[in-house]
C-alpha cells in the first residue's frame, strides 16, 4: 500500500536524477531509497525510472505519476501549512521576520510597547532573515508579518512604508573621500564602488537612485550586506554605498551622507492580503501601522 514517504522518496529522485545525490537530499542511504522505488514499482504495477548512464530518467509511467505525485503533496503541504497556522493563530502566537539591521533595535521596542498596551498579548517569535527570504516566507505562509524591503514582483504582498534609512558613503578615515560633509554621486566617478547585490531590493534602489543622478559609475564588486561590504572596505581601502544601519558601528569608517533621495532605502511592514489573518496579527499591523503614523505624522 502507498505511503507518503514513497511519494516523497519518487518526488526527489524524479527531480534529482540521481540515485545518491537524492539520498543525501533525503538523509537515507541509498538502499534504503532503491529498496523504496522497487516496492512502489511493485505496488503499481509499473517501472517508473530508465537507467540514463549514472542518472536516471523518468519513463512515461513515471512522468503521469510525477504530475500526480506532484499535485498529491502540494495539496497536503498546504493543508499542513494551514493547519499549522491555525493552530499558532488560536495559541495567540505571531512569526514574525525582520531583516538584520532591526531585529535587535527597533523591532524588539515595537513589540514591548505593544505587550504592554495589550492585556491578552500574543506571543511572538522572531525570525532573522534577509528581505527575499522574508517575502518567501510571507508568501508560503511561513511568518505572519515582515520587516524588510519591498519588491514588487510578489504580488500576494502588501507593502506599507514604514521607516527609512540614509544613504551613505563609508571610506576609511585616510580615504581622500573621508574629509566631505556631503558628497553627490558624481564625485564617485574616479572610484572603485561597491554596494549592495543587484538581485536584493536594496541593491536594486540604491543603483535606481545612483543612475538617475550620475549614469554609468563603476560599480566594482556587490555584496550582500553592510558587515561583508564594511569589512572589505578597510582591508582595501574602498568606497562603499550602504545604508546607514547599526551594523555599521563596529567598524572605524567614516561616513558621508549620499546626496540622493531621502526615500531611497524605506523598510516596509509585510503581510499576505491573500492568506486571512488572524485577530491577533491585525491587530499588531495595525499597531505597527499607527506607530508608523505617529512617528511621521501622516495618516493612512
Amino acid at each position: 500500500m502507498l505511503n507518503l514517504n514513497q511519494l516523497y522518496y519518487f518526488r526527489t529522485l524524479a527531480e534529482y536524477q540521481h540515485y545518491t545525490k537524492a539520498a543525501a537530499k533525503l538523509y537515507i542511504s541509498q538502499p534504503s531509497l532503491s529498496n523504496a522505488m522497487k516496492s512502489l514499482e511493485k505496488e503499481l504495477g509499473c517501472v517508473l525510472f530508465k537507467k540514463s548512464g549514472r542518472n536516471v530518467q523518468l519513463t512515461e509511467y513515471g512522468r503521469m505519476f510525477y504530475n500526480t505525485t506532484c499535485s498529491t503533496l502540494n495539496i497536503l503541504e498546504d493543508g499542513k501549512r494551514e493547519l499549522q497556522q491555525k493552530i499558532k493563530s488560536d495559541a495567540g502566537i505571531i512569526n514574525v521576520a525582520c531583516i538584520p539591521t532591526s531585529i535587535g533595535t527597533r523591532l524588539p521596542k515595537f513589540i514591548k510597547h505593544f505587550q504592554t498596551d495589550n492585556t491578552s498579548s500574543p506571543y511572538f517569535i522572531l525570525h532573522d532573515e534577509f528581505s527575499i527570504p522574508i517575502l518567501e516566507g510571507l508568501t508560503n505562509g511561513n511568518y505572519d508579518v515582515g520587516i524588510c524591503s519591498r519588491d514588487a514582483t510578489y504580488k500576494d504582498l502588501s507593502f506599507i512604508p514604514f521607516f527609512s534609512e540614509p544613504i551613505t558613503v563609508v571610506v576609511r578615515p585616510d580615504h581622500p573621500l573621508a574629509n566631505e560633509e556631503r558628497i553627490d554621486p558624481n564625485s564617485l566617478r574616479p572610484y572603485d564602488l561597491m554596494t549592495y547585490n543587484e538581485q536584493t531590493p536594496i541593491g536594486q534602489v540604491i543603483r535606481n537612485a545612483l543612475n538617475a543622478r550620475c549614469p554609468n559609475l563603476n560599480i566594482a564588486e556587490s555584496l550582500d550586506s553592510e558587515l561583508t561590504i564594511a569589512g572589505q572596505i578597510i582591508e582595501n581601502n574602498s568606497v562603499g554605498i550602504v545604508a546607514n544601519t547599526i551594523l555599521l558601528d563596529s567598524f572605524n569608517l567614516k561616513k558621508i551622507p549620499l546626496d540622493v533621495p531621502s526615500d531611497t532605502r524605506v523598510v516596509y511592514i509585510v503581510y499576505n492580503h491573500t492568506r486571512q489573518l488572524s485577530p491577533v496579527v491585525q491587530h499588531f499591523i495595525d499597531y505597527l501601522k499607527e506607530t508608523k503614523a505617529e512617528a511621521t505624522g501622516k495618516k493612512d
